[in-house]
C-alpha cells in the first residue's frame, strides 16, 4: 500500500468521525481543516519525488562509497550531444540519458551512439509536455509506451527506469509503469542548470553531492560550447574531491534494461483472464472464485499472500503512546452526552441551574480530548488496519480458491 493510500484512508477515516461525533460549526471547521491538510500533503506528494507517495523512486545509489552519478535529460539534441558524449569519453565517464521519446524518434542515431559508447538510456515520456502528468489510464500508458518502442527502435533494448518528466507523479503513474515493466529513477541534487550559469551550476552541486549521490543535469535545447565546458569542468572538480562517477547501474544495484524474456506483452484484461480461470465449479462457485481471483491479482493482496500475512503484531505489546492515545479516545465518549445527561439530572435533584453549564462544557471538552486521543494514536491506528485488512483478504482469498468444484462449503 503506497503513502497516498495510507494518507488517503487515515484522512477519511477522521473525516468521518469528526463528522459524526462534532455538530455545528465546529464540524465544518475540523473538515475544513482535514480537506487542506490533504490537499497539502497530495501537492507535496506530486511535486517531490523523493517523498515516494504515489510510487517508490530511486533517488539515490550506496551511500558507502564515494560515487555517484551523472545523468542528462530530455534530447536528444543533434548539436549538444555529440559534444557532450566526447567529453564523457574523454574522461571514461559512464552516464545515463533520458530522452524524449518524440525527439528521440527523430534522431535516432544519436539514439544509437549514446548506447554504443555504454551509456543508460530510460524512458522521460514521449512528449515531455506540461499536462503530460493530468494524463490517466490508456493516454499515459501511450505516453510512455512510445518512448518505449523509440528507444527500442534505435538500440533493441527496453528501459527498465522512467524519470517523469519534471518530477511529476500522480495516483495513475504505478499502474501505468508496472505494464511496461518500468520503476522510478529520480535524483537528489538538481542544480537547476538550464537558467543558471555554469559556475552556479558546479557551485550548487558541489554544496548538495554526498556519497550515492544522482545528478540531474540537461543536455537539451543548451548551447553546446557551454554544455561541454560546465560537463568537462564538473568532472574535474567532483574527481579533485574524491568521487568516482560510476554507472548508474554500478550505484543503484538496479538493471537498467529489461530481460527479453521478461519484456511485458499486451494480454487479456485482468477481468476476462479472471473469468476463463474461475470456470470449474457451479455457479454460485464460479462467482466466489472470480471475485477471490481479481483480488489475488491486485498488488495489495498478492504482496499479502506472497508474506503470508497474519496477527502475530497484535501479540506485541503496542507502544505507550498509542495505548494512550486509544484511552484518550475512550475516555471523550465519557465525557460527551454522558455527562450532559448526568449533570442534568444533578442539576434538577440538587435545585442547581448552574449544574446545567457544567455538561455542555464537559461535551465541547470532550472533542479536544479525542482529536489529541486521535493524534496520539496516529499512523499506528492504519497500521493495525493494515494488518486486519491484509489477513482478511488473504485468508478469504484462499479459502475461496482452494474450494474443490463441485461441493458446497460446508457450514
Amino acid at each position: 500500500m503506497s503513502r497516498f493510500h495510507t494518507a488517503t484512508i487515515f484522512l477519511v477515516l477522521t473525516a468521518l468521525a469528526a463528522g459524526f461525533s462534532l455538530e455545528g460549526p465546529l464540524r465544518w471547521l475540523a473538515l475544513g481543516i482535514l480537506l487542506a491538510v490533504y490537499l497539502v500533503i497530495f501537492a507535496l506528494g506530486v511535486s517531490i519525488l523523493r517523498l515516494n507517495f504515489f510510487v517508490k523512486a530511486t533517488c539515490r545509489g550506496e551511500a558507502t562509497t564515494r560515487d555517484a552519478a551523472l545523468t542528462f535529460d530530455d534530447g536528444p539534441d543533434p548539436a549538444t550531444t555529440p559534444e557532450l558524449l566526447k567529453v564523457l569519453e574523454r574522461h571514461e565517464i559512464k552516464a545515463a540519458f533520458f530522452p524524449i521519446g518524440a525527439i528521440a524518434e527523430k534522431h535516432p542515431e544519436i539514439i544509437k551512439q549514446i548506447d554504443q559508447q555504454g551509456h543508460v538510456l530510460g524512458n522521460h515520456s514521449y512528449r515531455h509536455a506540461w499536462w503530460s502528468n493530468f494524463l490517466v489510464g490508456r493516454a499515459l500508458e501511450r505516453e510512455i509506451g512510445r518512448a518505449q518502442d523509440a528507444i527500442k527502435a534505435a538500440t533493441g533494448k527496453v528501459p527498465a527506469f522512467f524519470r517523469p518528466p519534471m518530477g511529476l507523479t500522480n495516483p495513475h503513474l504505478p499502474g501505468a509503469l508496472r505494464k511496461h515493466g518500468l520503476s522510478v529513477l529520480g535524483s537528489d541534487v538538481r542544480p537547476f542548470d538550464t537558467r543558471a550559469s555554469t559556475e552556479m551550476v558546479i557551485n550548487r552541486v558541489l554544496k548538495k553531492i554526498r556519497h550515492g549521490s544522482i545528478i540531474l543535469l540537461h543536455h537539451g535545447g543548451q548551447h553546446a560550447t557551454d554544455l561541454a565546458r560546465l560537463a568537462d569542468q564538473l568532472v574535474t572538480e567532483l574527481q579533485a574531491r574524491g568521487y568516482t562517477l560510476s554507472g548508474l547501474e554500478e550505484l543503484t544495484g538496479l538493471a537498467a534494461y529489461q530481460s527479453p524474456g521478461k519484456a511485458p506483452t499486451p494480454g487479456p484484461s485482468v477481468w476476462i483472464q479472471a473469468w476463463r480461470e474461475s470456470r470449474a465449479g457451479g455457479p454460485k462457485v464460479r462467482i466466489y472464485r472470480f471475485l477471490a481471483l481479481l483480488l489475488a491479482s491486485t498488488a495489495y493482496v498478492k504482496r499479502a499472500i506472497e508474506e503470508q500475512a497474519n496477527l502475530e503484531a497484535f501479540k506485541t505489546r503496542p507502544s505507550p503512546r498509542f495505548l494512550t492515545g486509544v484511552g484518550l479516545i475512550a475516555f471523550s465518549f465519557v465525557l460527551g452526552w454522558p455527562m450532559v445527561g448526568l449533570f442534568t439530572i444533578l442539576a434538577a435533584y440538587f435545585q442547581a441551574p448552574a449544574l446545567l453549564i457544567v455538561g455542555p462544557v464537559s461535551y465541547g471538552f470532550s472533542h479536544l480530548v479525542w482529536m489529541f486521543g486521535m493524534y496520539l494514536t496516529g499512523w499506528d491506528s492504519i497500521k493495525y488496519i493494515d494488518i486486519v485488512l491484509r489477513w482478511s483478504l488473504r485468508k478469504a482469498v484462499e479459502r475461496a480458491l482452494n474450494q474443490k468444484p463441485g461441493r458446497p462449503r460446508r457450514r
